[in-house]
């Protein structure tokens, strides 16, 4: 699965995703010192970063999913920003902030394995501090988004 079915599938359809210039995107890279996974880069540079309604957290909460909602994806300013300002917070050094859940969580990329076709994906929960692996990579993240079945709104 593709950001583009996550787009058809989980944004409003009057809100199109914010565009990433490739510019941008490579400037937060230098400032982080690593270059952002592949399949990262072509997704965000070929259909920008989608802005999920809760109709995702809501089919996440009322089928009881195993699976930390994304409500949002960081630009790349954003990425620079909470990155470095987390890490004063608890963020290891080693992770990459690109976006977050519902609860003020992060997910992020090990700059240590960033550049590689498949990097993983990890959840830093900010309150206990520890942080897991939810996908192997940015792709699988996504299509796990993708397979879950939207809840439909009662009338």
């Amino acid at each position: 699965m593709s950001l583009d079915a996550f787009v058809r599938k989980w944004t409003h359809p009057d809100y199109a995703p914010d565009a990433v210039a490739p510019a941008a995107l490579e400037q937060a890279e230098a400032r982080l010192g690593c270059r952002f996974p592949p399949a990262y880069r072509e997704a965000v540079l070929g259909t920008g970063l989608p802005r999920p309604t809760i109709a995702l957290l809501s089919s996440i909460v009322d089928r009881e999913l195993d699976i930390a909602d994304v409500s949002n994806f960081f630009d790349p300013a954003e990425i620079v920003e909470t990155t470095e300002g987390w890490r004063e917070l608890g963020l290891p050094e080693h992770l990459i902030a690109f976006a977050g859940d519902c609860s003020g969580n992060l997910f992020a990329f090990d700059r240590r394995t960033a550049s590689d076709a498949e990097s993983p994906v990890w959840l830093f929960d900010h309150d206990f501090g520890t942080v897991r692996k939810v996908a192997d990579s940015f792709t699988d993240w996504i299509a796990a988004f993708c397979a879950i079945d939207p809840v439909e709104a009662d009338d």
